[in-house]
Formats: C-alpha cells, sequence, structure tokens
C-alpha cells in the first residue's frame, strides 16, 4: 500500500510541474481544434501487485477515444481500451503452462492540451471506466472450460506530447506516459490455481496496477 501510495505522489507531482512549466511559459497560439480522435499503443512496465509483476508480462496497452474542446483547451470525451498481458511461464512449477489476459473496457476521459507553438502541444488527462479482466490459461480451461472473468472500475492518468506533421495539418503523432490503478487485487484465483508456490499472502495485496509507455496518432477536427 505504501508503494502504491509513493508511486501516486510522484505521478501527481510531476503533472503539477508539468502544468505550471508550460503555463507560465507556453507562447499563445491561434490553433484551437473544436475536437480530435485520438489512438495510443504502449507496451505496459512495472506491474504491481507483487503477485502480478510475478507472474505476467506486459505487451499492449491501447486505447482509443474521441476528445472535445470544451474551451480553451479542456477537452472532455469517451473511448474504448484494451490492454493485453501473457503469462510468465518461468513463475511456475510447470513451465509449460500457456496463457495470459486481456482487458477490454470503456471510459470517459477529461483533459488539458496547450500548444506552446504552431506544431507542438502538451496534454494532461485522466481517463477512467469500466473493464473486464479475462484470463485465460491451461488451468482455467480444465477447471472452467474457458476464461476466468473478472470486472473492475479503472482510472489512468497520462501526460503526452504532440506534434502535428506540419503547421496547418491535422495530423499528429506523440508520446504517451501513463499509469494504470485497476480497482482490483490480483491473485491466484483469477489464475484458477488453488496456489502459487512461489507467492506468499502478502504478495496479493494491493491494487493491480502499472506504468506505460508507448506512442499515439491524433486527428484534429476544426480550427478556431
Amino acid at each position: 500500500m505504501k508503494t502504491m501510495k509513493k508511486s501516486s505522489l510522484i505521478f501527481c507531482l510531476f503533472i503539477c510541474s508539468f502544468f505550471f512549466v508550460f503555463t507560465a511559459q507556453g507562447q499563445s497560439s491561434t490553433f484551437s481544434p473544436t475536437g480530435s480522435f485520438s489512438l495510443d499503443l504502449g507496451v505496459p512496465a512495472k506491474p504491481q501487485n507483487p503477485a502480478f509483476e510475478h507472474t505476467m508480462e506486459g505487451l499492449l496497452n491501447a486505447g482509443l477515444d474521441y476528445r472535445y474542446n470544451v474551451y480553451r483547451g479542456l477537452t472532455v470525451g469517451l473511448g474504448l481500451k484494451y490492454t493485453f498481458f501473457t503469462l510468465n511461464s518461468f513463475a511456475f512449477s510447470n513451465t509449460a503452462i500457456s496463457g495470459g489476459m486481456q482487458s477490454p473496457g470503456a471510459y470517459a476521459v477529461v483533459g488539458y492540451e496547450k500548444f506552446t507553438t504552431e506544431r507542438i502541444s502538451f496534454t494532461g488527462s485522466l481517463r477512467g471506466g469500466y473493464s473486464l479482466l479475462m484470463n485465460f490459461n491451461d488451468s482455467c480451461r480444465v477447471k472452467l472450460g474457458g476464461q476466468h472473468i473478472s470486472e473492475s472500475f479503472f482510472v489512468e492518468p497520462q501526460i503526452e506530447m504532440a506534434m502535428l506533421t506540419d503547421k496547418v495539418s491535422e495530423h499528429a503523432f506523440s508520446m504517451i506516459i501513463g499509469y494504470s490503478f485497476y480497482f482490483h487485487n490480483f491473485s491466484n484465483e483469477d489464475l484458477c490455481m488453488n496456489n502459487i508456490s512461489s507467492l506468499f499472502p502478502e504478495d496479493y495485496e494491493g491494487v493491480t496496477r502499472y506504468l506505460s509507455i508507448g506512442f499515439g496518432y491524433r486527428y484534429y477536427m476544426g480550427r478556431r
């Protein structure tokens, strides 16, 4: 729990310093889009809680959404999210085991985007919603005949730097850093296993969370 609070505090301080710098130093720009479609693709890293970190390896953290510019860069929107983790077979006594976890979900997002030049913008946002946690592996296929499905709310703060392909272009590419929190304690039950010999009871404590680093594409609509 202390680790989660520490990582949350660091991320919040980073976002606050980010806004302070670019609010103070940002240049004025005539580009203020009415809205945008966004796609982001990232790789999950540093998963937590300890049980989740020990048994899973991140492959994909993706989001697709539409955002509407409400007022001077303040945006709201809706989107879909999909994550995929593969099972780390070396965490088990049977290294031949295979499987993974996929998490489709939907979310609402609120953010603030500021263009500091004619081509470059910085965005801080928070998306939150509801997701399924669908674990599939050999053990689940034997016990359940399919997947073990849990449900969870999630929140994901993100910071993003985007660059237009041209001064008057609608297209931009970006770099994104995010941190996802799923309000679900990952455990051996998610994997349809009675126990995992390499883990202790305290390893299952703490919500499921992970850092994500990746790239995005954004299509802007309108100028005002």
